[in-house]
């Protein structure tokens, strides 16, 4: 099993959360993300995963391109086309649904494959 390393600012922030985990496993995708993390704030959490998402693609685009040498706005481009093309036409069904957290039972955790 490979998995990603907890970036440092994680390690040293004690009230660090993990947002999601993504996996490809058994022919398929898998993820887990934790929802309800702003239950009891006024933050719109549809909004807030959209500035999320959005961070992660660029973050993506960046890393793709320094790592195929290609324009970083080519290839965020694509990604998003990618996604476009992903939403209005899905490869695979969602599966799975809300389940609580271990460490919250009062949070919930979609569990996906």
């Amino acid at each position: 099993m490979k998995e990603q390393p907890i970036p440092d600012a994680a390690l040293r922030d004690p009230t660090a959360t993990e947002l999601a985990r993504i996996w490809v496993a058994e022919h398929g995708l898998h993820c887990g993300l934790c929802i309800g993390i702003y239950d009891e704030t006024p933050i719109d959490e549809a909004r807030a995963w959209g500035m999320m998402l959005a961070d992660l693609l660029r973050h993506l685009g960046r890393g793709l391109s320094d790592y195929y040498r290609r324009d970083p706005v080519e290839v965020v481009d694509v990604l998003l086309e990618a996604m476009r093309d992903e939403l209005a036409s899905p490869s695979s069904p969602i599966q799975g649904g809300l389940t609580s957290r271990d460490d919250e039972p009062d949070a919930g955790q979609v569990k996906a494959h």
